[in-house]
């Protein structure tokens, strides 16, 4: 007897939403952990105009006039990656924190021309027009996995007159080469599953797109995460353009020639268990620029600043306040 495809294709498309729909809601409550929520900052939403006209979806939290970090995220995520960070009423406390939605992401314009995505200067002009908002002579900025490409980018069109220091998490934005193969080759199924859930995450057929972008969020860590992370997670992954998707890795990606310009203090936060950040090409980073260093998380994945915040969270406050610091 032939399987009712439908109707399983069905319920597994009201399981999906009604996870989403639970992640909004609990994103709608901002809920922050325990050690942090009676004393967070409020959470202000502002519309910036980026390259080409493109609405920016932006966050602020916290007193302007203490030193800013600017938080930029990854693919198929948004602003709300960071929640760990913005609930952190000791790191918003001594910060002003400020991240946005990236193009094509989150609550943030969705162009669908390629031209769009394709383009350094427009991810550039983008984070541009961010740290202009703050208004300040220098900020700090981190950027997080496809995000240390756009902090790439800015650094290639506008240098760092405007930067106090640059981290990096999940990625080394193109400054290294490509990661070496791994000395066991995936196997076909490996390569082949890799290939088809990216291109599900792309379906017109909601059921087909949500299971891949899910499969995807497992990705993201290298430890199970709770269900209410992985449900607002799965949000930002639907929410992500299509077009962004399709683009977004159809340019070049190398920015080796950019190491030389790097004239202000670096941190490095390296995942053990990340494999696009191997901890020799991380090392070999560090080593290029003065002053820089790296910070080891064993036990994380691809995204440390969420799998252990309380480390990271004390970590990067310090790092600001070490280079914002008048001496």
């Amino acid at each position: 007897m032939r399987p009712n495809c439908d109707s399983s294709r069905g319920e597994f498309v009201k399981s999906r939403l009604t996870i989403l729909l639970i992640a909004v809601a609990w994103l709608g409550c901002a809920t922050a952990p325990a050690h942090a929520a009676d004393a967070a900052p409020e959470r202000r939403y502002l519309r910036i105009e980026g390259a080409d006209g493109v609405p920016l979806n932006v966050l602020e939290i916290g007193d302007p006039a203490k030193p800013t970090v600017v938080l930029v995220h990854g693919i198929g995520q948004s602003h709300a990656s960071f929640d760990a960070q913005f609930s952190d009423a000791v790191l918003t406390g001594a910060l002003h924190v400020i991240a946005y939605d990236l193009r094509g992401h989150g609550q943030s314009g969705k162009p669908w021309t390629r031209d769009a995505y394709v383009t350094s200067e427009k991810w550039a002009d983008d984070l541009a027009r961010v740290i202009e908002y703050v208004h300040k002579e220098k900020v700090v900025v981190l950027g997080w996995s496809y995000g240390s490409l756009v902090v790439s980018d800015y650094l290639r069109k506008y240098g760092t007159r405007q930067l106090a220091a640059i981290a990096l998490a999940g990625a080394y934005g193109g400054l290294t080469p490509p990661p070496p193969p791994p000395k066991e080759p995936p196997s076909p199924n490996f390569a082949a599953d890799m290939k088809r859930m990216l291109e599900e995450q792309q379906s017109g057929d909601p059921a087909v797109r949500a299971a891949a972008i899910h499969r995807g969020v497992l990705r993201l860590t290298g430890k199970p995460m709770p269900g209410e992370w992985v449900a607002k997670s799965d949000v930002m992954g639907m929410l992500t353009a299509t077009e962004a998707r399709r683009y977004m890795f159809d340019r070049s990606l190398d920015n080796r020639d950019l190491v030389a310009k790097i004239n202000v203090p670096l941190l490095v936060f390296i995942g053990g268990k990340d494999g696009s950040t191997p901890e020799a090409q991380g090392r070999e980073l560090v080593a290029q620029v003065a002053g820089a260093r790296a910070s080891f998380y064993t036990d994380s994945g691809h995204s440390p600043f969420a799998e252990e915040p309380l480390r990271f969270n004390a970590e990067l406050a310090q790092f600001v306040r070490s280079v914002t610091t008048p001496k």
